[in-house]
């Protein structure tokens, strides 16, 4: 009974008094806390009431800690769908760019072409002899 009257305290005083700094949401905790459970006719020591308070308090913490970790995880694997995305887009868009700058034919074919010389080739003379 008194962890669940110390667990009430506690959500009290983080709902309650949301602004208020830590020591005070501690001293609105025990006095909800004494309160109810003096008025149901249960002594309890302001450190063993504190105590409960405090566990209250460590057992919010890491539940929202583990709350945290595991939304994380979904929004981690949206980011990265997000970033492929991205990265598609901009690959569109680069390929549309360099298909406007240097017309469709240049990205279509990745081979470069080869221009054969048809001039005729010089004449050379090797020891008085001419070469065509």
């Amino acid at each position: 009974m008194i962890h669940k009257i110390a667990g009430e305290g506690f959500a009290l005083a983080q709902t309650a008094f949301k602004e208020a700094g830590g020591e005070r949401k501690l001293q609105e905790a025990l006095q909800y806390a004494s309160l109810t459970l003096s008025s149901q006719g249960i002594v309890v020591s302001q450190v063993e009431l504190r105590s409960a308070i405090e566990k209250a308090y460590l057992e919010y913490k890491a539940k929202t800690k583990t709350m945290l970790a595991t939304e994380a995880e979904p929004n981690e694997d949206a980011a990265q769908a997000a970033v492929k995305d991205a990265l598609s887009s901009l690959a569109a868009k680069v390929t549309a760019i360099l298909t406007q700058a240097t017309g469709p034919d240049a990205t279509e074919s990745t081979v470069p072409e080869t221009h054969q010389d048809t001039a005729p080739a010089p004449q050379a003379n090797v020891t008085g002899v001419a070469v065509e």
